[in-house]
């Protein structure tokens, strides 16, 4: 049987020594998040468990879940989103953010993700970085997709990048192991770019892990993808953006990793009508008693590529669509504010949620403080960020962000809710 083996205390030079002492096979180790994956039999497991300080984890998968509907689009939301753009001018199209999609490859040759995706890895037993299970190619056009030739949708973010990070292969099936990997590699992407002295706007500079994928809420906080989630987010600066789950309505079915304090959960609301979440949108509380999701946002009937061929749409709804729509988001919020403030100024999910209530709209019969259905409910997106003053001092401290990003959410109409 396959086991990560994790430690706060140990560095992966020792874990992966033990590992070998006791005769440990297919040994991987995740290096810059300290993680070694290796096949045990249970005398090898009871030999490492009594060494202070090693935790072993034995394998888990997930899996992605997706609604196919056959409900025509009458209203898109592609059009907000090419409204919002279209009030700046020239308009934002998210240039200079970089998502990386953790799923089940993409399908590149799209018309509307040809040009997108700039980097590819594959940590499945799958052939090729490509998308055939069917999954996220979606993901990455809910990001990034451009609009085609035919004047249809675009995603939330036409001028953003996408890293296609295998993790899921042909099957639907991810493990720990797959996921974490591919966090790693993201992590080493970041520190790569930082490193050489890239700005975060460089397409080769991941800003954003998106995870529109899970496995149920266990509550071990140690569960190593969620160690992983963590370690990209506080050592990498990485938003981890995770969809909460069609697991609801019943509370406690928040999935795992969007379970995580550190990852940014995203629930879905239906598209059309009022500001109501999808009733199969999960729900909180996580077993450990974390109130989530952190925001929900549309992820019903949208329409986006077809994995099937390079000109073909489907229709789908789920949170996995939700929570690359906020990813998205980033990109447009992130180039409005360096417009004005310059290079340096920079946009996290992670740390605007200290200030959500300032910004973000619920029903009027929905709790005031964060629930378990809503969050801190729907960003508000109307006009935004358009009437910031340009010619300050850019100024990457948080307090400065925080106070910036405060008063430009404020300025902002609610489109789809009020």
């Amino acid at each position: 049987m396959r086991y990560a083996l994790i430690s706060k205390d140990l560095s992966i030079d020792r874990l992966e020594a033990e590992a070998r002492k006791i005769g440990a096979r297919n040994i991987r180790k995740a290096s810059l998040i300290g993680q070694v994956f290796c096949e045990l039999d249970q005398a090898q497991v009871d030999r490492l468990s009594a060494i202070p300080g090693i935790a072993l984890k034995a394998l888990r998968q997930y899996s992605t879940s997706q609604v196919v509907t056959q409900t025509p689009v009458v209203e898109s939301i592609s059009d907000v989103f090419y409204l919002l753009r279209s009030y700046f001018n020239p308009p934002i199209m998210g240039t200079g953010l970089t998502v990386a999609v953790l799923d089940s490859g993409v399908r590149k040759t799209h018309q509307s993700l040809q040009g997108k995706v700039v980097y590819e890895a594959n940590f499945t037993g799958s052939p090729t970085a490509s998308d055939v299970y069917g999954h996220g190619t979606q993901v990455a056009f809910v990001i990034a997709g451009g609009m085609h030739a035919l004047g249809g949708n675009s995603g939330v973010s036409p001028g953003a990048s996408i890293m296609n990070i295998k993790v899921i292969g042909d099957e639907g099936i991810a493990t720990d192991e797959a996921i974490v990997l591919g966090i790693d590699r993201v992590c080493d992407l970041a520190e790569q770019a930082r490193t050489s002295g890239l700005f975060p706007a460089d397409e080769l500079y991941p800003n954003v892990i998106n995870l529109s994928l899970g496995g149920e809420d266990d509550g071990d906080p140690d569960n190593p993808v969620r160690a992983a989630c963590r370690a990209a987010s506080i050592e990498y600066g990485l938003d981890v953006i995770a969809a909460a789950g069609n697991t609801g309505p019943k509370m406690t079915t928040m999935m795992l990793p969007a379970c995580e304090p550190e990852v940014v959960a995203v629930g879905a609301i239906e598209t059309h009508g009022e500001l109501a979440v999808w009733e199969k949108s999960s729900r909180g509380p996580t077993v450990q008693g974390e109130t989530k999701p952190d925001f929900v946002i549309w992820g019903t009937n949208l329409e986006m590529a077809s994995d099937k061929n390079d000109d073909g749409y489907v229709v789908k709804s789920g949170t996995s669509f939700a929570a690359p729509m906020l990813a998205g988001l980033t990109g447009l919020l992130w180039e409005s504010g360096r417009r004005a403030y310059g290079e340096a100024w920079q946009y996290r999910w992670t740390l605007a949620r200290d200030v959500a209530p300032y910004f973000s709209t619920k029903p009027q019969d929905a709790p005031l403080n964060k629930d378990n259905a809503y969050g801190y409910g729907l960003p508000a997106m109307g006009a935004m960020l358009g009437q910031v003053t340009s010619g300050s001092s850019p100024s990457t401290q948080t307090a400065d962000m925080m106070q910036m990003m405060t008063a430009m959410m404020l300025m902002a109409g609610v489109m789809g809710a009020n």
